[in-house]
């Protein structure tokens, strides 16, 4: 049975719907969105559905479907795993951290943190913040997607290509501490979360996330517990914290992230240009190379520091999606046109599902139109 709740139900009594970054009363989704919304619950591999939309940097609509766990809907209590989504909490942070120190996107990292496996490497001394968070290090994504366990370098740092990697990420999470002797959770609440006045977003697993958590359900339909790190059933710890992976967050809670980012008080106007310059692209890798018509191309296509840009005549998408064993997650802003998306799914293999509901929400979004051309070519080389 699908289990859906109109946001404005779910929020009464709770500090979603009080708050002056959402339009009072909140609506519901649009019926469009709605109808999809019910069509991808059906499916096998989804549980539950969180989205919120942002249009001239308010919350618009918010809406939930489906179940957290057994028996219980989802709604703006939920706290989902948004997987590769952590990544921009420690892009946005970084670049506040650069605009109140002394701290420079193109510093050394080698000057604060030696890594074990490549400070030997002539080329680690090019490591830079710029240069990881735009994920042209020059490294895979983990050291498990290499044979012998150990991260190494299969191209040269700065090139300009993408080679998409969570470790690089890791290792500027690493020099950041290194560098300013706190923990990554303590430079987040310090630079974003305390200043933005952001709650319901946390880096790892804390307390207050017990019993509010969606439950990863992977390709085939089973169900996990909460806080599941992958299909072993290996849980994440306590405490445990990753810059790059099992970020967790309420729809509401992001949101306000988003609303808060296209606001863009509390950051420099350099560093909002830095945050939307182009520094990497590919013309092999799968996602990166354009397979639609050309005037659904988004240019540019690629990374800046820390997120995935997605050019439009009139606007620049800044992007970042989040996929793991058993969820989805898609959140977007345009600091042109001051709009964005908040969509987290408890629910793998879920991608084209995800774009599904991108689609329903913004027909004109070229990202979508990318997704969908590649996702159909996709398909006919399948047959």
């Amino acid at each position: 049975m699908i289990l859906r709740t109109f946001a404005a139900a779910l929020c009464l009594g709770t500090a979603a719907c009080a708050t002056p970054w959402a339009t009072s009363p909140l609506a519901s989704a649009p019926e469009q969105v709605d109808g999809v919304a019910r069509t991808v619950l059906a499916q096998l591999n989804v549980a539950g559905i969180g989205m919120a939309r942002i249009e001239d940097g308010r919350v618009v609509w918010m809406d939930f479907w489906g179940e957290q766990a057994e028996g219980v809907p989802v709604g703006p209590q939920t706290a989902f795993n948004v997987a590769s989504v952590a990544k921009t909490v420690l892009a946005e942070t970084t670049y506040r951290i650069a605009d109140r120190t002394d701290l420079d996107l193109d510093d050394p990292i080698a000057a604060y943190y030696e890594h074990p496996e490549l400070s030997k490497d002539a080329r680690y001394a090019k490591l830079t913040p710029r240069i990881l968070l735009s994920h042209q290090a020059g490294l895979l994504n983990w050291a498990d997607s290499y044979d012998d366990g150990k991260l190494a370098f299969i191209d040269e740092p700065g090139n300009g290509q993408v080679h998409y990697s969570g470790a690089g990420i890791t290792i500027v999470m690493r020099y950041l501490e290194a560098r300013y002797g706190k923990t990554y959770p303590e430079l987040v609440d310090e630079y974003l979360f305390n200043p933005l006045g952001i709650a319901e977003i946390a880096v790892g697993r804390e307390d207050w996330l017990e019993g509010r958590v969606a439950g990863p359900v992977d390709a085939t339909g089973k169900r996990y517990a909460p806080f599941t790190n992958d299909r072993s059933g290996a849980l994440i710890l306590m405490g445990a914290y990753n810059p790059a992976d099992n970020l967790y967050a309420t729809v509401p809670g992001y949101a306000r992230l988003l609303v808060a980012l296209i606001k863009a008080d509390d950051l420099s106007p350099e560093m909002q240009q830095e945050r939307s310059t182009l520094l990497s692209r590919s013309d092999s890798a799968l996602g990166y190379v354009c397979v639609a018509t050309p005037e659904d191309c988004p240019d540019p296509l690629g990374y800046g520091p820390g997120w995935t840009l997605f050019g439009e005549p009139d606007r620049m998408i800044l992007n970042h999606s989040g996929n793991d064993f058993g969820e989805h997650a898609q959140v977007y802003f345009s600091p042109e046109t001051r709009e964005g998306l908040v969509l987290f799914m408890n629910g793998g293999d879920a991608f084209e599902l995800g774009l599904q509901l991108l689609e329903a929400t913004d027909p004109d979004l070229l990202m979508a139109r990318h997704y969908r051309a590649l996702f159909d070519q996709m398909a006919a080389q399948a047959e």
